[in-house]
């Protein structure tokens, strides 16, 4: 488990052993924890067998999703900010789109796959295991090419965040941290005003009153 008292980040070297470009890793903050078991939504579909008579009833994969209106809401603060807007403490954003407090950013697209594949599963690993760490599944980059992500253009911001009423609330405590970032030119601030980016995905997780937040961007 790390901890980052001042919501560190770590940024990787443009260029890693290999030579393939990587773009800024950034680490928020870990705290303590209280286990509890998470819920799990699963779906299946029915469709029609050639006759048109019976139904079929097909499994579909299940997707664990159980915070995916949290997800929404924070994919909304990340183009707040990205697109020149600003994040209140109360959740609304102030000036989306108008570039006002920085500068105008085209919004991202949310992925599915990104956070199916990559952000929530890592997202639920790290609540599980109580860890705040890019590097508990290999790194992010190996990750994203696991789930068929092969570009290099990339980056991953986490929060870490314990003892919140609720996993809004403890994403909302996170990004207002990353958007903070701004003055110093952290990371996490970084990587969500990279133009280069075209794509977010977003992974959320609660165990107990740990909640983690894993958002991947990808060009």
């Amino acid at each position: 488990m790390i901890h980052a008292p001042s919501g560190a980040h770590a940024a990787s070297p443009r260029f890693g052993a290999t030579g393939h470009r990587l773009v800024g890793l950034t680490l928020g903050i870990a705290l303590l924890s209280v286990l509890a078991a998470a819920p799990v939504a699963a779906t299946t579909t029915a469709v029609r067998s050639p006759d048109a008579t019976n139904p079929i009833a097909i499994a579909t994969t299940a997707v664990d999703k159980p915070w995916y209106t949290v997800e929404r809401f924070y994919f909304g603060l990340v183009n707040c900010t990205r697109t020149g807007g600003w994040v209140l403490s109360d959740g609304t954003c102030r000036g989306y789109g108008s570039g006002r407090y920085s500068a105008y950013v085209t919004p991202l697209t949310y992925s599915y796959g990104l956070s199916d594949k990559v952000s929530r599963p890592y997202g639920k690993l790290l609540a599980v295991r109580n860890l705040c760490s890019h590097f508990a599944n290999g790194d992010p980059g190996y990750r994203l090419r696991m789930a068929g992500y092969y570009r290099y253009t990339w980056g991953e911001n986490i929060g870490c965040r314990d003892g919140y009423a609720s996993a809004k609330a403890a994403v909302l405590a996170s990004h207002l941290r990353f958007q903070a970032e701004k003055a110093t030119g952290g990371g996490h601030w970084k990587n969500i005003k990279n133009p280069k980016f075209k794509t977010l995905g977003i992974g959320i997780w609660r165990y107990g009153t740990r909640t983690r937040l894993v958002t991947d961007f990808y060009g």
